[in-house]
């Protein structure tokens, strides 16, 4: 585990400098919402259930993101598809429970660690053309639990794990 741990500062410090050749190729996951490590971009394909994409967040979402103190709203999310074009998800007003084709995905969330009020997504929904929903395998992740879907548009990548701790 330790040389794991010194494998994955010593990407972080390299991709932090600025080697652009390698963010160009890779993406170096530091947040909880998938498992941290290196991830390579690989040619665009027709987006599938359970892929790993790169995307940029909506404006709303950048906001919320420098409005709560996560982060300046100008770095794209790391998710899996957790729904494609056709699918069903909802969002239990009463139980807070998030499902995707009626699987158990996880819970939602009123707010954030911190005490900030996270959006309202609640009800029965389905997945429109040319969209997709992101979701992570954190609980406590933003994800299309609170975003809802994203337009196959704002995908920049899809990514595979090289390397994960």
């Amino acid at each position: 585990m330790k040389k794991k741990a010194i494998i994955f500062l010593t990407l972080c410090v390299a991709m932090h400098l600025g080697f652009e050749a390698i963010s160009e190729i890779f993406y170096l996951n530091v947040t909880s919402s998938l498992p941290r490590g290196l991830y390579m971009k690989i040619p665009y394909q027709e987006i599938s259930r359970g892929d790993y994409i790169i995307y940029e967040p909506s404006e709303e979402v950048k906001a919320l993101i420098v409005k709560n103190g996560w982060g300046d709203g100008n770095h794209d999310f790391l998710k899996k598809v957790g729904a494609v074009e056709g699918d069903k998800f909802s969002i239990s007003a009463d139980t807070l429970i998030f499902e995707i084709e009626g699987k158990y995905i996880g819970k939602v969330f009123e707010k954030d660690n911190v005490g900030h009020e996270l959006p309202k997504l609640r009800g029965n929904f389905e997945v429109p053309k040319d969209c997709v929903l992101p979701i992570a395998t954190s609980e406590r992740s933003f994800d299309g639990r609170y975003s809802g879907v994203i337009e196959k548009k704002r995908i920049n990548a899809r990514v595979v794990p090289i390397f994960t701790l």
